[in-house]
């Protein structure tokens, strides 16, 4: 190696020798890397999606999810408290419903839950019978189908929690006639799904008298029903006389009603009502009664009743149950200061 050589190598010796001596914090450091405007966008957009997924899975639980589904495998409930009539193709209120979806749409979602071991069917109707079987005809002559938009409610996993949801959407729209609300409440009490008259008056906010009016309707003979033709004409107010008929003549009103369901022209159902009552003795009536409804709006507020001295307060079932405590508390005291200052007036 040369002198030249000899002097190069030892020149780099020292400066690797440099290099490697300096400190760690004497190094420079690196400028921080900038993401950019794309990796802020992706950040962005990651946390839109986990914040859609988290109410996706928030509206599954609660039974808020709409999902278009086959209507082929959505079953009717046990439950159901549509008569067969209204879901016929020829039933006038049926034909103009199903035109309506065919052509506007279906504007309101059917409520349906899942149900297991039920193959072809995959749900079951909470509530929307007649959307159902219209959707399902239309699909039928529909050449790529007709899906139905239903929301999926796990949450009515319970048969009461099932049947009082029916219940609730038919009374708000005021569409099921005396009759179907007759044979609702007594499958109800069939299955076991409340034990009294009480029970149902309670959950539905249906006075206990009316209950019974229900449950008289549902318990005619198919004779008295086939005279009216279509049972959703009879009315409620005519339950207890038509109930009376049958337990007074029993014979002489079966031979009647027979031949008024095949009388033609076709009479009318106060007609057919008032040839079935007729010579029936009137049943004793009970102590006079007195009621009122208080109303607000279209809802009913409360229910005051008066029988000899006694009186009674039942709430509408729209009113939150929670109050009742503090009602009845503020009611014992403004009826208590009420009869102490006409007391004490009468004294004097």
């Amino acid at each position: 190696m040369t002198i030249k050589a000899k002097e190069r190598r030892a020149l780099l010796d020292q400066t690797l020798t440099a290099r490697a001596s300096l400190a760690p914090a004497e190094r420079p450091a690196l400028a921080p890397r900038r993401l950019g405007p794309i990796a802020d966008q992706a950040n962005i957009y990651a946390e839109h999606v986990a914040t859609r997924a988290k109410h996706y899975d928030e509206a599954k639980a609660n039974g808020l999810l709409l999902m278009q589904l086959d209507p082929k495998k959505i079953r009717a409930t046990k439950f159901k408290n549509r008569d067969d009539r209204s879901l016929l193709l020829h039933d006038p209120k049926f034909i103009k419903l199903s035109k309506s979806i065919a052509a506007h749409g279906q504007e309101t979602p059917i409520r349906v839950r899942p149900v297991k071991d039920a193959l072809p069917f995959e749900f079951e109707i909470v509530s929307g019978h007649r959307r159902h079987a219209a959707c399902l005809a239309l699909d039928v002559s529909t050449n790529n189908g007709f899906p139905i938009i239903a929301m999926v409610d796990a949450a009515a996993d319970e048969t009461r929690d099932l049947v009082l949801k029916m219940y609730r959407e038919n009374a708000d729209r005021e569409d099921l006639s005396a009759f179907e609300t007759g044979m609702m409440f007594k499958s109800w009490l069939d299955a076991h799904v409340f034990p009294t008259h009480e029970a149902i008056a309670s959950e539905t906010g249906q006075t206990r008298q009316n209950v019974s009016r229900y449950m008289l309707l549902a318990s005619l003979p198919d004779y008295v029903v086939t005279a009216f033709r279509d049972p959703r004409v009879i009315s409620l107010r005519w339950a207890q006389d038509l109930s009376s008929a049958v337990q007074s003549r029993a014979t002489e009103l079966k031979v009647l009603a027979e031949e008024l369901a095949k009388r033609t022209p076709i009479p009318s159902p106060e007609a057919v009502f008032a040839e079935l009552v007729l010579g029936t003795p009137k049943k004793k009536p009970d102590i006079a009664r007195a009621s009122e409804s208080i109303k607000e709006g279209n809802k009913v507020l409360f229910e005051l009743s008066a029988r000899e001295g006694r009186y009674g307060i039942r709430l509408g079932k729209h009113v939150d149950k929670r109050l009742r405590k503090e009602l009845q508390k503020d009611l014992k005291e403004w009826l208590h200061m009420w009869l102490k200052a006409r007391a004490s007036g009468a004294d004097k």
